[in-house]
């Protein structure tokens, strides 16, 4: 049975486009995310003080002829997300010269000024992007009609005809013979791709053209503002976005896809639900989207799309200052450092892949607009650069962490280099790859941008190896048509929308909503240290977990949100055999916290779970080490032992300020084992951990899995302990948290 209008397999800019202008024209709309946070690359996530910006530097465009514009006035985004103007295009450093292009009108004067002698030059880039903008606002959308005028195409739109035959750097290297130049005006390619050789001429003047007539924009508050204000817009026009869910099949009838099988991403205890409707949108990479789909359709699919090429990657570092940045000389928002080493046009697909030491990055300094990312006084900002997953494959876990510390490192002391003493304001930094992107949003190759958009890749030939082989299955994403970036996505959403507003014969469902098991009520709070708060939860259905592992714990009606995310991961405390789940935290200033702590009772929380591999491992003798709040998974695995009658010596470290602050502290001397040995260390009045400690306490030491939990340097520092002590790596099990 039918019950939606349509099923939107994920929740990124793509897919919630999608599914709000579906909301917006009468559609029962149901959205799956296979992750937590709804947004795709349009997310954020919080550290320490920090709201990490994930993907977006700046959205292009949004001036008058900016095609995206329509689409989001339809949708009423400008009334409640806030656009804030950049100041500037960039800033173009390589050794000791220096660039700032401008936006908008006065890119074009000031670039003549600078450059005389390429005067003419300029003037044809910039009337090539307006030609070009002309025609395609005056191009037919309806496919029979473009497919009727295609002899014509030369003749009515030269322009578009002309740069969808020639690729950019070519054309580039036509017009302008100064590398300086070409340099400044390719500063960016890193939005797009790798190469600009391997570019569509057309897609690059489009795109940048819309930064060079009405310049770039920052969401206030981020990209997930923008993103949660999609997900409201849909609940409010009575469709449902459920994030945590996995879709593992399209289900097919009569050559039609009509519904799909899901299952819940973290608990795979669930059973796997189906649901049905009359279209299905996939808001995701058709790879992807094949392995959902089954025989003979999956491998028509795998047959049309096998043959393109992804893009490239990018590697992020997210970075928190503990102050404003103006104030050591970071002017600009953008700050793109070229590699001196290639100074031309042609050698830009090689500093793609030089070494990190000298490849071309970009610095986006967050502070220099009123992002609302962090406090006042603080920055947010982010190095990023062109990566690939096939350099992260095939390491160890320790490798990998390895080689991410050592890139972070020569990022951070050529950004140094640029500004000095600016690394002694870094409170925090973090480092994410392809991989990472692979990991959460589970694309091919880890790239956000879909397939690159070279010559051989776009227009007719795209749309054709991209086209849906299964009736009333739609195609929302990065790797549609469109293309990849926020303005491509946003595009393809409504052009898989308006597909169907034209040829799906809808019906008419009764309004009903798919229950959340996961969402539960808040059943008791309690204060067990110093601002320490134990909370106790309803048990959601089906949930079974390990000890030691965590929940992602998401506030449904937080009462504060500024500068965070209503949720937070945390570890269970209570064992799997209880029938509620607890968590303990401590308290802060933080919004989430702020609402945690003024939650009243049967107030309701949705649980992502179960998460991690903190978890036990047969060993004759354990040693816990555990720092604050850290505890908490040992609290859970204290208990397992007691349940199985562990007969080996147990140890547990505790690190803690007072006596008063540790969590647990009289539970912890209660524990009923027969070789256990419980070792408070209160470091406003002993000694911290250390090698005499270890020595002292734990003479079985050689012979026990070590756990060790709490804050990145506390780990780091009981691991060099125990490492120096001859225990081997893989005796240890580690949990960081900052």
């Amino acid at each position: 049975m039918k019950t939606y209008n349509s099923i939107i397999i994920g929740s990124g800019l793509g897919g919630l486009t999608a599914g709000a202008l579906l909301a917006l024209w009468g559609k029962k709309v149901l959205v799956l995310e296979q992750h937590y946070i709804p947004g795709g690359c349009a997310t954020a996530f919080k550290r320490k003080d920090y709201l990490m910006e994930v993907g977006l530097h700046e959205i292009d465009g949004l001036h008058e002829k900016d095609f995206k514009r329509p689409i989001m006035e339809m949708l009423g985004i400008f009334e409640e997300v806030e656009f804030l103007k950049i100041p500037e295009f960039y800033y173009v450093k390589r050794g000791d010269f220096s660039y700032v292009l401008p936006e908008g009108s006065k890119a074009k004067a000031q670039l003549i000024e600078d450059f005389p002698e390429e005067a003419k030059a300029i003037e044809v880039f910039f009337t090539t992007i307006e030609k070009l903008y002309k025609e395609m606002h005056r191009m037919p959308r309806g496919k029979w009609l473009s497919r009727l005028l295609y002899p014509l195409m030369p003749l009515l739109y030269p322009t578009v005809v002309k740069t969808s035959r020639s690729n950019a750097g070519e054309w580039l290297d036509k017009q302008f013979k100064d590398e300086r130049l070409k340099s400044i005006l390719t500063a960016n390619l890193g939005y797009y791709t790798d190469d600009p050789y391997n570019l569509s001429l057309m897609y690059f003047l489009v795109a940048q053209g819309s930064y060079l007539s009405g310049g770039g924009h920052f969401v206030k508050g981020g990209s997930q503002a923008l993103s949660n204000y999609l997900v409201r817009f849909i609940k409010q026009r009575g469709g449902q976005v459920l994030t945590g869910k996995y879709v593992e099949e399209i289900l097919i009838e009569d050559k039609r896809a009509v519904g799909v099988a899901y299952r819940d991403t973290f608990n795979r205890a669930t059973p796997i639900e189906r649901l049905y409707a009359d279209t299905i949108v996939a808001n995701a990479a058709q790879p992807i989207v094949a392995r959902m789909l089954p025989e003979p359709q999956r491998s028509a699919l795998q047959e049309k799309v096998g043959k393109l090429k992804p893009a490239c990657s990018l590697l992020s570092i997210y970075l928190g200052f503990n102050t404003d940045l103006k104030a050591l000389g970071v002017k600009h928002y953008s700050t793109i450092i070229l590699n001196k080493n290639k100074d031309s046009l042609k050698e830009m697909k090689a500093d793609a892949h030089s070494p990190w030491s000298e490849r071309s990055f970009t610095f986006v300094n967050y502070g220099a607009i009123d992002s609302e990312l962090c406090p006042q006084g603080k920055s947010v900002g982010v190095i990023c650069t062109t990566d690939y997953l096939a350099d992260w494959e095939g390491l160890s876990p320790e490798a990998y962490h390895t080689q991410k510390e050592v890139v972070a490192q020569t990022l951070l002391a050529r950004l140094e280099v640029e500004y000095p003493t600016i690394l002694s304001y870094l409170e925090y930094y973090e480092v994410a790859t392809a991989k990472t992107i692979q990991r959460y949003t589970l694309n091919p190759e880890g790239t956000a941008y879909g397939y690159v958009q070279s010559i051989d890749q776009m227009g007719p030939a795209r749309e054709k190896a991209t086209a849906s082989p299964v009736k009333n299955l739609y195609f929302a994403s990065a790797w549609a048509p469109s293309g990849g970036g926020y303005s491509g996505a946003i595009y393809s959403g409504f052009f898989a929308a308006e597909a169907m507003k034209k040829t799906v014969k809808w019906h008419t469902y009764t309004p009903s909503q798919v229950e959340d098991t996961r969402q539960v009520k808040l059943l008791a709070k309690e204060i067990i240290a110093d601002d320490t708060l134990l909370l106790t939860f309803e048990k959601p259905k089906h949930l079974i977990y390990q000890v030691g592992q965590y929940a992602v714990l998401q506030l449904d009606t937080p009462k504060y949100t500024d500068l965070d995310l209503p949720l937070r991961p945390l570890s269970m405390v209570s064992h799997p055999s209880q029938e509620t789940l607890c968590f303990a935290m401590r308290l802060s200033n933080s919004a989430f916290k702020r609402s945690v702590a003024e939650m009243a009772i049967g107030d309701t929380a949705t649980i992502f779970a179960p998460m991690g591999d903190f978890t036990l491992r047969p060993s004759e003798h354990i040693v816990f080490f555990a720092a604050g709040i850290g505890i908490t998974p040992i609290v859970a695995m204290l208990k397992e032992l007691e349940a199985q009658h562990f007969a080996g010596q147990v140890t547990l470290c505790y690190s803690c300020k007072r006596e008063t602050a540790a969590a647990f502290h009289k539970d912890l001397q209660r524990i009923s084992l027969s070789h256990y040995t419980y070792l408070p260390v209160f470091t406003e009045t002993q000694k911290r951990i250390d090698s005499t400690f270890v020595i002292e306490h734990i003479p079985a030491l050689l012979e026990s899995s070590c756990y060790i939990v709490g804050t990145h340097s506390f780990v780091q520092g009981i691991e060099a302990i125990l490492l120096e002590q001859g225990v081997q790596r893989e005796a240890i099990v580690k949990d960081d948290f900052n």
